[in-house]
């Protein structure tokens, strides 16, 4: 009797260690499916979002070259103004807002790294003027919102080899390029959270 009750009570033992990994295999087998699930859908969405918008406008221009110049050497010709890539400097600048004009062999360094620049006439409307550099605080990182003279237009945006000239500070327009370019230079990943802000 003794033997017996031993038997069923092993038994019982045993059927429910059966029982518990028969359920945490089910769980296992749950947990896997929707991990799985997860996982498809994450690739479907990657491989079906649509990327940044293209930009109206744009021009886009051959790649002159990254070499770095000395600081004391005649600045280079290139091939647009502000010009888009080419022989620059080694040094580069923070990226924020300014009061002053960036030398170009400069930009070019910050251009390279994914900054966009968005230059504006001095002579534009103060509030014009202050809405561009709002945009750029709001914009927060790779971006120099700076004036310039002598450009053909009374806002330009570059990026590397890419240049929109503007009439207006167009909101839609200085986001869409934005949102397409910045972050894309030849020399990806370099952080440029913006550091100067010479109108506050």
């Amino acid at each position: 009797m003794v033997r017996r009750n031993q038997s069923k009570k092993q038994a019982e033992a045993l059927a429910r260690r059966l029982a518990a990994r028969k359920r945490q295999r089910n769980r296992r087998i749950l947990v896997s499916a929707a991990v799985g699930a997860l996982l498809i859908g994450a690739i479907a969405f990657a491989v079906t979002r649509p990327g940044p918008a293209e930009v109206s406008g744009v021009q886009s221009f051959a790649d002159q070259g990254r070499s770095h110049i000395d600081p004391a050497a005649p600045t280079p010709s290139y091939d647009s103004d502000p010009a888009t890539s080419g022989p620059h400097s080694a040094q580069s600048a923070a990226c924020g807002i300014y009061r002053q004009e960036i030398p170009t062999v400069v930009q070019l360094h910050d251009l390279e790294h994914g900054v966009v620049m968005l230059q504006y006439s001095p002579d534009i409307h103060p509030s014009e003027r202050d809405a561009l550099e709002t945009f750029g605080r709001d914009e927060g990182s790779h971006i120099i919102v700076a004036p310039r003279s002598g450009m053909d237009e009374p806002i330009v945006l570059t990026a590397w080899t890419k240049r929109l000239g503007l009439q207006t500070g167009d909101h839609a327009a200085l986001k869409a390029f934005y949102d397409r370019y910045a972050g894309n230079g030849p020399e990806r990943g370099v952080p440029c959270p913006n550091q100067v802000d010479e109108a506050a």
